[in-house]
């Protein structure tokens, strides 16, 4: 059985198969997604230049991330390079190509130290095998001279 979306809000909206547990609020992001989370409420206190408390009071924190309490009358476009909203699709636009540049000058620098990793890495390897033929050698040598002397 399939629902329209005005059945599931309808369900929603009537606490539908809600047995208990912690309230929750309804969100909307500046895209007008709905978060549906528990309110993250914060202590705060406001001073003025002398350090006096000139008020004070809770806040949901949640609010702090962008999120709003009313659906958006205007939405705003949701950025996947910085996972923010921007006023206009081509700030987006521009803020996707900047953080795909970064990625790009990232992995060239990680190239360039694997590179360097690499050659540090065999030249030791190199040195490793080196002293191990001589130390072949010598314990060759010691059983050879053990032998003759026995």
């Amino acid at each position: 059985m399939s629902l329209t979306v005005q059945e599931k809000k309808d369900i929603k909206k009537q606490g539908f198969s809600r047995t208990g547990g912690i309230p929750r609020t309804m969100y909307y992001t500046p895209d007008g997604r709905e978060i549906e989370a528990i309110p993250s409420w914060r202590g705060y206190h406001r001073k003025d230049k002398e350090g006096n408390v000139i008020g004070s009071g809770t806040r949901d924190a949640n609010l702090d991330k962008g999120w709003a309490l009313v659906p958006p009358k205007d939405p705003l476009p949701y950025c996947a390079g910085c996972d923010k909203w921007h006023d206009t699709q081509e700030e987006v636009t521009v803020c996707i190509a900047k953080k795909e540049e970064r990625v790009k000058k990232w992995e060239e620098y990680a190239k360039k130290e694997r590179a360097e990793e690499e050659e540090t890495q065999r030249k030791e390897t190199e040195e490793l095998r080196t002293e191990v033929l001589e130390l072949k050698g010598m314990i060759y040598e010691l059983t050879q001279a053990l032998k003759s002397e026995g």
